[in-house]
């Protein structure tokens, strides 16, 4: 039986899906989310992780892939977060298949800001208009020779009427 997987990378415009056997092991995994990269990239730098997870070695572990699991391909295994927020700011290392919606949580709790204000923010990055999608993988914002990234917590758009 096949299953989706949403594959994202620095080396991809968008995110591609991906239909695999359920039965797959490690390695057919990894060479097929490598066979969608572009030809003029060196695949073998490349690392798949699972969205979210910080074990290197999970992909490796897992039995069965769950259905509609993300996955990223990164020529980096760390990527330095550095996220501002009225006046201060908090930094840290995070995988690049981290997503958006990860980091704002740890940067609203290591800011020391509500839960019902932080609801109301959202991440942008520093020195542009551009606020990614919470679902986006961080590694698909940081492109090599990048290491790190600088986001601003700002306020959410708001719809009035």
């Amino acid at each position: 039986m096949k299953i989706k997987v949403f594959v994202q990378s620095e080396a991809l415009d968008d995110i591609n899906v991906l239909e695999i056997e359920d039965s797959f092991n490690h390695k057919a995994l990894q060479d097929a989310c490598k066979a969608i990269l572009p030809v003029a990239v060196n695949k073998e730098e490349f690392h798949l992780t699972l969205e979210d997870d910080d074990d290197d070695n999970s992909l490796e572990n897992l039995k069965q892939i769950p259905e509609g699991a993300g996955l990223q391909l990164h020529r980096l295994k760390n990527i330095t977060v550095q996220v501002r927020y009225a006046g201060r700011d908090v930094n840290r290392t995070f995988k690049p298949s981290t997503t958006i919606a990860r980091i704002k949580k740890w940067a609203a709790k290591e800011l020391g800001v509500a839960p019902s204000d932080a609801a109301e923010l959202m991440l942008q990055i520093s020195g542009t208009n551009d606020r990614p999608d919470t679902d986006i993988h961080l590694g698909t914002l940081v492109k090599t020779p990048a290491k790190s990234i600088c986001f601003d917590l700002v306020p959410s758009p708001r719809v009035n009427g």
